[in-house]
């Protein structure tokens, strides 16, 4: 198998970024000889042939899926894509030139520089001048459901019945798939990139010093009551046994990865809070916005009364993450705070002997019950690959792609060459543990990546990274190979937020019905979103503040809060959000 993949993958590089089709070299035949090509560059790819000798190209001249050349003759595409530090020329890149010599493709790459992508795809867009294919170029939801029902987009629909099992499968495995990536009208403008960690789609969190916790005998709380007695006793009974009362029970901090008080973790106990999502979620059908539920109200009342006992340190609304963490280790050798919000436990610092002593803590019940924020579609960029009419050959640029998200390509295009930069392991033998998992699946290791010593973000030129198509998910787990990870709950940060994701988080999740899909807006309403959700967002951050703090009381000024919002457009949000739920749905 092994030599296998590296004659499949001897051409296997240039073709992820290459997706638009400008004839070149007499242009693309449907028609074929007998026998297998061989490229300019002297490598021999296989193609399947029919019965008497006849390559298998169809009326658009492209092979069936999983067979290659694509093309019989060299068509070129011309490519979009953002700068990528780590890849310093693709043109040179060895993955670039297997994967052209592999497919019969070449691509002729427009690279643009990643801080004017952005201006760079809206005046392609505006002005027609467009490239055969946007890869990862950041084309929003809006622009695929807007310039793919007015024809500048191609519709995927017929390749992906034709060519795109591969696909087809993501979307029945990969829960949220087929939903997000169809527009209004029923077709599917892009391909997604899907890289998804366990920890990720589950990253609210309470992080708890479990040492404070032992010694003073005390069990992880279940309940609001009880999460808010062990603060008191963080509070009165010198956890950290230096002798002072100079014990943090509580704190969160702005600018984190959800670390503010409007993460979700505080919140949930009362009312369902999903942060990335613009606190959306859904009810019956009906999008409902969390900080305007009486739920919202509540979670104010609670954490007003936590604040004024102390119990909530008093700058957490203002501190950032520098100061939080002077705040976590002051002398270096005892902590000082018994729990704080973040995705990661490494607020103390990144040091073992530091976020080693911080567990992450189950969502505690409340009148909403017990539930854990989700977010299932933090990890799908929807875009990724994208099929404009300005390419002659579209179903060669759709093969192009979709080949991609095979296995044998999508090693070699993401860790290399077998061998050289990644390696397949067996548990047990060579240095690797027995128990070697891989954090993300819970699977036996299978393979080691940059065993060449070159890290995920290295400058290198023989593979794409992040670069192209990817389905990487333990929801699909055909697609990938379980790597092996080095280190235990102990001693591995990655480790823990895995086993501490699925085991103290999932279980809590709401199902998939409660969460609003990324949804797609008409340019009016988007032009609408972009001022009125910033003034409302900021308000409900101000009052949120005000509400923790008391200088604002959520019981007698709630509904003048309401009001507030009001005036500031909030129902118009909901209005739009509702309009485009129903249409996707």
């Amino acid at each position: 198998m092994k030599k296998a993949l590296k004659t499949i993958l001897c051409g296997a590089l240039a073709a992820l970024l290459l997706a638009g089709c400008t004839q070149s070299g007499g242009g693309s035949s449907s028609s074929a000889g007998g026998e297998s090509n061989t490229s300019e560059a002297g490598g021999t790819s296989q193609v399947s042939q029919a019965e008497g000798g006849e390559a298998a190209y169809d009326e658009n001249g492209v092979s069936p899926e999983g067979t290659f050349p694509i093309v019989e003759e060299t068509i070129t595409l011309k490519v979009m894509f953002p700068s990528q530090p780590a890849i310093p020329d693709i043109t040179t890149n060895t993955f670039t030139q297997e994967y052209e010599e592999m497919t019969n493709i070449h691509i002729e790459w427009e690279e643009v520089p990643s801080d004017s992508l952005t201006d760079r795809v809206n005046i392609s867009l505006s002005s027609g001048d467009m490239p055969d294919v946007y890869l990862s170029c950041g084309v929003t939801q809006t622009q695929q459901q807007v310039y793919g029902t007015q024809g500048a987009f191609v519709a995927l629909n017929d390749y992906i019945e034709k060519y795109g099992k591969v696909f087809q499968d993501i979307e029945e495995n990969v829960p949220g798939v087929k939903d997000l990536m169809t527009m209004s009208d029923g077709n599917i403008y892009a391909l997604p990139y899907i890289e998804k960690c366990v920890h990720c789609e589950g990253s609210s969190k309470m992080w708890l010093n479990q040492k404070w916790l032992d010694a003073l005998d005390m069990e992880a709380p279940t309940t609001v009551d009880e999460f808010e007695e062990m603060l008191r006793r963080f509070k009165e009974e010198d956890p950290n046994g230096n002798g002072e009362a100079d014990e943090i029970p509580m704190l969160t901090f702005e600018g984190g990865w959800h670390s503010n008080a409007m993460s979700g973790w505080l919140t949930n106990p009362f009312v369902y809070t999903s942060p990335d999502n613009n606190y959306m979620y859904l009810e019956d059908g009906k999008v409902q916005l969390s900080y305007m539920q009486d739920g919202w109200k509540d979670a104010m009342v609670w954490l007003n009364k936590l604040y004024e006992e102390g119990l909530y340190y008093d700058q957490s609304l203002v501190i950032n993450n520098d100061q939080a963490r002077q705040l976590c280790a002051a002398d270096g050798t005892t902590e000082d705070v018994g729990c704080f919000l973040g995705g990661t436990p490494d607020l103390p610092g990144t040091d073992v002997s530091q976020w080693s002593p911080y567990v992450a803590l189950e969502p505690v019940e409340g009148p909403n019950g017990r539930v854990s924020t989700y977010m299932p579609y933090s990890q799908i960029t929807p875009t990724a690959f994208v099929i404009t009419t300005a390419c002659e050959n579209p179903a060669a640029a759709f093969r192009w792609g979709v080949e991609q998200y095979t296995k044998d390509i999508n090693y070699r295009k993401t860790f290399g060459v077998e061998g050289e930069n990644w390696k397949f392991v067996t548990p047990g033998e060579d240095d690797i543990p027995a128990d070697a998992i891989d954090f993300n699946t819970g699977d036996p290791a299978e393979i080691a990546p940059f065993i060449d010593g070159v890290s995920w973000g290295d400058e290198q030129d023989y593979c794409w990274r992040g670069l192209g198509l990817r389905c990487d998910t333990g929801d699909y787990k055909e697609l990938r190979y379980a790597q092996v990870q080095s280190g235990d709950y102990n001693t591995n940060m990655e480790h823990r937020l895995s086993v501490d994701t699925q085991e103290r988080m999932k279980p809590y999740y709401p199902d998939m019905d409660a969460c609003v899909p990324p949804l797609v807006y008409s340019e009016d309403q988007s032009a609408t979103l972009a001022n009125t959700e910033t003034v409302v967002i900021s308000y409900v951050e101000e009052m949120t503040a005000a509400f923790i703090t008391g200088t604002s009381d959520p019981e007698t000024e709630w509904d003048a809060y309401l009001n507030e919002l009001s005036v500031k457009g909030v129902d118009t949000l909901l209005e739009i959000y509702q309009a485009a739920y129903d249409a996707r749905s």
